[in-house]
Formats: structure tokens, sequence, C-alpha cells
């Protein structure tokens, strides 16, 4: 099967996403090429519509230009919004390439074209063109809820992309606001009635359903894919050696890219840090604070977490060898996110084979299932994050390898790159998945 991938990039987080999953199809033997509009990389079989200008080149500086004269602009008519709610997609009509620019580019006939994370490089209208010059089916991957927003990438409990982005409570500036309300309507205007949408998480999946946009569309839901092969168990012993953790301490990782991200819920994961304590302390459960330490990821701000009472080991930012080595020697994961489609990190850990304890939102309610691969805390609940990994801290060498075990087997069968490969091609060929 011909199969053309279009992101905005190919390079962090859903870029990576994108590149891996363009990786998977030709593993398994289809012709499968990516275009995205900027790059710093040099991947095969990636094709760049536009790369990013060298330092000290003229390019470069009439960019440096661009983005100075964009910065006064803002201070001169200030656009405020707030950052938890991702609004990034100012102008949904603006986007550098036609759909006809990018076939020609792309230089082969697609029987389906995937967009992912695509804000600023394609639009509704795109897609339509896309639509109308091509045989292709289309299908739109979701990798946040931006699809079917007016902007946003997360929408928290606003429900107003559900009829037409009003009052976007994103947008803080009052004579900005209707910028989400037109991007809507210029979606629902444009985008093809045989775009189908596939969301990666049960809670995608509502919106979308319940979406303007989406209204009378084809959804389906495939959580996204992490490469078994890459990400599995290892030796507990010789990975907390690793990081100098001696082999009698039990391991909690948490990390998240910036700690202080309101999204992530660092102030939930505190908290529960400090009610994990105090029950610990005040009651005789066979749980000592020195059995156990914590294992910290993060790009920056983690100093709040120095007066729990808990031992911590910060590692800062981890590359994808090092992140799986936390995995492997860490008993679980906990995840405190409050507003996410994933977060990919949920994914990761429950394929090395590592239980996580998270909130019930994003991925977590299709893959954390209390007992079995983790535990499922009631969303913003501290209490209750606490009582997970008091949960987990509290299970014995065989009911731990026996949760582990459900992890990994979880992971292979509902989502390693073969097993969403082919979810994906029985949906382009019209067939159910479960």
């Amino acid at each position: 099967m011909n199969i053309l991938i279009l992101g905005l990039k190919d390079e962090d987080g859903a870029g990576i996403v994108t590149n891996n999953i363009n990786q998977y199809f030709l593993q398994e033997g289809h012709k499968s090429v990516l275009v995205v509009n900027t790059s710093a990389l040099k991947n095969d079989n990636v094709i760049v519509m536009q790369r990013a200008p060298a330092a000290g080149t003229f390019r470069f500086f009439i960019e440096e230009i661009k983005r100075k004269f964009k910065r006064l602009k803002n201070r001169i008519n200030p656009f405020e919004r707030d950052i938890s709610y991702s609004f990034h997609n100012l102008h949904e009509r603006k986007v550098p390439f036609t759909a006809k620019e990018i076939l020609k580019r792309a230089s082969f006939k697609p029987d389906v074209i995937l967009f992912f994370w695509v804000t600023g490089f394609i639009n509704s209208e795109t897609m339509k063109e896309f639509s109308e010059i091509s045989d292709a089916k289309l299908f739109w991957v979701g990798t946040d809820n931006a699809p079917f927003t007016g902007g946003c990438h997360y929408p928290w409990s606003c429900e107003g992309f559900q009829s037409d982005c009003s009052n976007c409570p994103a947008i803080l500036t009052p004579s900005k606001k209707n910028i989400a309300k037109r991007n809507l309507f210029y979606k629902k205007e444009y985008l093809p009635d045989s775009l189908e949408f596939i969301a990666g998480s049960t809670s995608d999946y509502t919106r979308a359903s319940k979406s303007s946009v989406f209204k009378g569309k084809t959804i389906h839901k495939l959580v996204a894919p992490i490469d078994e092969k890459q990400f599995k168990p290892g030796d507990k012993g010789s990975a907390k050696s690793y990081f100098k953790i001696g082999p009698e301490k039990k391991v909690i990782f948490y990390g998240a890219y910036v700690l202080s991200d309101k999204r992530k819920g660092g102030k939930f994961f505190l908290e529960a840090l400090h009610v994990l304590r105090r029950g610990l302390e005040e009651n005789d459960c066979g749980i000592k604070l020195s059995d156990f330490l914590i294992l910290m990821a993060g790009k920056n701000e983690m100093n709040s977490f120095d007066n729990t009472g808990i031992s911590i080991i910060k590692t800062g930012y981890l590359n994808d060898e090092d992140l799986i080595k936390a995995y492997q020697a860490a008993d679980f994961f906990v995840c405190s996110s409050v507003e996410d489609s994933g977060p990919l990190m949920v994914n990761q850990s429950i394929m090395c084979g590592t239980p996580v304890v998270s909130f019930d939102t994003g991925v977590s309610m299709d893959v954390v299932h209390s007992g079995i691969t983790g535990y499922r805390a009631k969303l913003f609940d501290a209490n209750d994050l606490a009582n997970g990994m008091k949960y987990i801290l509290s299970l014995n060498r065989e009911e731990h390898e026996k949760m582990s075990s459900n992890c990994r087997a979880t992971a292979i069968n509902k989502f390693s790159a073969k097993v969403y490969i082919h979810s994906l091609i029985k949906i382009f060929k019209g067939e159910n998945i479960k």
C-alpha cells in the first residue's frame, strides 16, 4: 500500500512519533513517505518542504528580523493567552504550501494520506484540496485535541468545541476572542466529508465524538504505538546501578518535560508525596520511608520536591537510552497528568513492564488498569494518587512480577508497532478493529 504521511516536523514529541510510524510502515513492506514542513535532521524517507536556515546565512538573518518584528508587534498589540490550553494556531487560514505542491514533492500516488500534527503546515482547506486532486483515503491522526477545536490543543473543561468556540477561555485579550470561533468555523467549512479521525485514547475519542467538527464523520480509536524492540524490560539490578541506586531500594520514577506545566499535575504529585509520607509515618504498614526513593527526570523546576522527606535522585533530561534504563530501574512510574491526550511515557513504561500509577485521564483510561497494570486514581485526587503509590509499594516480589508481566503483555497485544500498523491497515480497508 502507498502511504503518504504529513506532519509539521520529524523531531521532538509528536514529530518523533510520526517518523517512527513512517518507519513501521516501511518495515512491514509498505511504500511510505513522510513529508514535513521543516526539519534540522536528515532522515531517509523524509521529505522536507523547507529546510531551517543555517546560522549566518542571509535567510537566517531575514528570519531573525521577522521574529524580532513579530515580538515587537506583539508588544504594541498584545495577544495574551492562557498557556495551559496550548493555543498555538492563531490563523487557521495561513499555511505555506498547497496540496498540489506537497504531492509534487512526494512524487508518488498515495492510496492513503495520514495527517498527524500539522498545525501551521496544513489546514482544512488544504485537506479539501487533497480530497479533490487525489483518490487517496484521508485520515487525521490526533496527537491531541487541536483537530477539532478553534486553536487550543487541550480544552480542559471548556466545551466550546462542541458548538462554536465562542468566548474562548484560552484567549485573554478581549478583542482577540473571535479568533477561536473564526478558526473553528473555517474547519467546519472546509474539512472534507470523507476525512476520518483516529483518536489515540478514550478521552480524545469521546471529545472528538462530541465535537462540532467531526459530527457525522467516522471516528476510530487506536492507542499510539511503542517500539517493543527498543522499549523492553531489562535487568533491574543493572539499571539501578546505572543510577547509583542500591539493589534493596524500591524506586518510584517520575518525569515530565517541564515539571511546572499545569497539565502535568506536578502539584498533585507533590501533595500525594506528602500524603504518602504522613500515612507511612502515622501507620505501621510495613513500609518505611527508607525503603524507597524517587528517581525524577525533568527539564527544570524540581526544587519544590526537596522538602517531601523522601530521598530523590534528580537526573535532568533523559535521552531515550537513559529513559529506558529509568523505566527498568523503577518499581513503578507515576504520571500525574490531569489534562493530556497521552502522555506517551505511560505507553513506554507499560511496554517496559513497569506498572503505572496515574489519574483517570488520557491514555491511562485505556492501558492503566488497577491491580493489573498499575493503579488508576480519581482525577485531581492527590489522596487517591498516594493510595496508588502505597498499593504498588506494598506488593511482594511475586505480586510485582505478575503485574510487570501483565504490563508487557498488555503493551504487546494493544500497542506494539506491528499491532498498530496492522490495525491501521484494517482501518484503511474499512474493517473493524477491536
